[in-house]
């Protein structure tokens, strides 16, 4: 049963606005402080005191900075239980499969520490926001606590960050209205597409809206870079996490995502990355 969504209070600001939508968030959960960041502490250290144990470390620290993605055409049910069994027995953060997959992901994997995730108008981000929040309902229902929601980017585009604004924070009031449970949404920005000055303003869009994390792109407009990563680390809270993704291929990639800023790396080779790490088959 869904809460009853209470009216706006009258003079809210964007940034009360922003600050109730993420109101169930823990505080600093996520996301690493702009002013002075720090790198991610090394997964893979120039010296280990330990070198027998040093590569099982070094596994499951990626591991758990891992979305492991299942977002490609013709995924089977076999595919899917392979995708979900590779995750639990390689404790991932998350995996993220396709709204139709979610209850059978959710089933599978209840009483994990992994968490299942769904996207939201992927890849374009050009749904209905009406048909976005619905969408968005059922895959909480369905047992979803990871959102990727792609924004509106053809609006911030077109020089209207208002209505991707709107659009953005009509989904975050679904999710948070859907279950008394944290729900992560995470705004996927398409960031190869929109330079520095726009990825900041993508970046704002998706604070104000009352995003978790922001996530640098679906893959389609090309590979995850460390310098989209570090803008967005610098102009983001520290209570908003980032995600790297896109093209996202070795544990080099992985790892200078993670240096840069990003908490999460989403890869559909989440699991060979691992895997190589503890020396065993994924």
């Amino acid at each position: 049963m869904g809460r009853a969504r209470a009216p706006r209070p009258a003079g809210e600001g964007e940034a009360q606005v922003a600050s109730r939508r993420r109101h169930a968030r823990p505080p600093g959960a996520v996301g690493a402080a702009p002013a002075g960041h720090r790198p991610c502490p090394p997964i893979l250290p120039r010296h280990a005191e330990r070198p027998s144990r040093a590569p099982v470390v070094r596994a499951r620290e990626l591991a758990k900075s891992c979305d492991f993605t299942l977002l490609r055409a013709g995924v089977t049910a076999d595919d899917l239980a392979a995708h979900c069994a590779a995750a639990a027995r390689l404790h991932m953060a998350s995996v993220v499969v396709p709204p139709a997959m979610v209850r059978w992901a959710a089933d599978t994997l209840r009483g994990g520490d992994v968490k299942v995730g769904t996207v939201v108008s992927y890849p374009f981000g050009t749904d209905d926001t009406v048909a976005k929040a619905a969408v968005t309902r059922a895959a909480i229902a369905l047992g979803a606590r990871e959102l990727d929601v792609v924004m509106n980017v053809s609006a911030l585009l077109s020089g209207r960050p208002g209505v991707a604004r709107a659009d953005l924070g009509a989904v975050v009031d679904a999710a948070r209205d859907s279950t008394s449970a944290h729900v992560m949404v995470r705004a996927v920005v398409e960031a190869p597409l929109l330079g520095e000055h726009l990825l900041r303003r993508a970046c704002q869009v998706a604070s104000i809206a009352g995003a978790d994390f922001v996530v640098t792109a679906t893959g389609l407009s090309g590979p995850a870079r460390t310098q989209d990563v570090e803008v967005m680390r610098n102009c983001l809270a520290a209570d908003i996490g980032v995600v790297a993704a896109g093209g996202v291929t070795s544990i080099d990639a992985a790892v200078m995502l993670l240096d840069a800023g990003a908490q999460r790396v989403a890869t559909a080779g989440a699991a060979d990355m691992v895997a190589s790490l503890m020396g065993v088959a994924a």
